[in-house]
C-alpha cells in the first residue's frame, strides 16, 4: 500500500471516528432529553396520585362523620319518645375540649388586641403543644375546664411583651426573616412563662415540641379550605368549641373574667 493509499485510509477512518462521535452525541442528548421527558410525565403522574390521595382522605373524612352524625341521630331517633329525635348533647369530653380551647382563645384575643402577627406566631407553637394534645385527650392534665387564678396575669404579662416586641422588631412578624428571629423567642415566652402560670407546672413536652412553620401558619391563616386536610386535630378541636361555645362561656368563668378585664385593663 502506497503512502497516499494510507493517508487516504486513515482520514477515511477518522472521518468515521468523527463521524460516529457525532452520532453518538446526539444519540446522547435524545437520551438525557427522553430522560427529562420521562422525569415530567412522572412528575405529573407523583402529583395525580397525591391529589388523589388527599381527594380520597377528604372523602373518607367528610363520609366517616356523615356515618357518625346519621348513627348518632338514629340512636337518639330509637330512644326518644315517639319517634321524635331529641337534640344532640356534646359528651363530656367535647365539653372540656370547647373549655379548654375557650379559654386559650380568650386570652389570645386580649393579649393579640391590633396584634395579629403575634397571635399567629404563638398560634405555631399552641397549636402543636396544647390544641393537639387537647383534641387527642390522651393527657387529661391539659384540660382547663375554668379560667385559671392566673390567666389575668398572663395577659398582663402577654401585652407587655407584645409591646416588647414591637420595640425589638421593626416589621410585622410574618416577615420571613423576621419570624426566623423571634419563633425561638415566642416560643420560650410560652413554654416557659405563659403556659406554667395557666396550668400552674412545667410540662417537659413543651421542651421538645417544635412549632409550626411560617409557611404552615400562612396556610392556616389565609387557606381555610386546607385546615380540614392538612391541619385536621387542630380543625376539630375548633369545631368542637365552635358548636359548644355558647355552652361553656358561663361554665368556664369566661364572662365575668372578661368583664373583669374589659372594665380594668391590665
Amino acid at each position: 500500500m502506497t503512502a497516499d493509499n494510507i493517508v487516504l485510509a486513515t482520514n477515511s477512518m477518522r472521518s468515521s471516528v468523527s463521524s460516529l462521535k457525532k452520532k453518538l452525541s446526539n444519540l446522547k442528548v435524545q437520551v438525557e432529553l427522553f430522560d427529562a421527558e420521562l422525569d415530567k410525565i412522572e412528575g405529573k403522574f407523583d402529583n395525580i396520585l397525591t391529589q388523589a390521595e388527599i381527594y380520597k382522605a377528604k372523602l373518607e373524612r367528610e363520609m366517616g362523620r356523615d356515618v357518625r352524625r346519621l348513627e348518632r341521630e338514629l340512636a337518639l331517633l330509637r330512644k326518644s319518645p315517639e319517634g321524635v329525635a331529641a337534640a344532640p348533647t356534646a359528651t363530656d369530653n367535647e365539653i372540656r375540649i370547647a373549655s379548654t380551647v375557650a379559654i386559650l382563645e380568650s386570652i389570645l384575643r386580649l393579649i393579640c388586641d391590633s396584634a395579629d402577627d403575634f397571635r399567629l406566631i404563638s398560634e405555631a407553637f399552641l397549636f402543636p403543644a396544647v390544641i393537639e394534645r387537647v383534641m387527642s385527650a390522651e393527657d387529661s392534665a391539659y384540660f382547663l375546664e375554668e379560667v385559671p387564678a392566673s390567666a389575668s396575669v398572663v395577659v398582663s404579662r402577654g401585652r407587655e411583651y407584645v409591646a416588647w416586641v414591637r420595640e425589638e422588631y421593626d416589621t410585622h412578624l410574618t416577615d420571613p426573616e423576621t419570624w426566623d428571629s423571634a419563633i425561638d423567642q415566642v416560643t420560650d415566652w410560652w413554654r416557659n412563662d405563659a403556659l406554667p402560670l395557666l396550668y400552674g407546672s412545667r410540662d417537659e413536652q413543651w421542651d421538645i415540641d417544635m412549632p409550626l412553620t411560617l409557611t404552615e401558619m400562612l396556610t392556616w391563616r389565609d387557606i381555610p379550605a386546607e385546615r380540614p386536610i392538612n391541619f385536621s386535630a387542630i380543625f376539630d378541636a375548633y369545631e368542637v368549641y365552635r358548636k359548644n361555645k355558647d355552652a361553656v362561656y358561663e361554665k368556664t368563668g369566661l364572662r365575668q373574667f372578661e368583664l373583669k378585664q374589659f372594665a380594668f385593663p391590665q
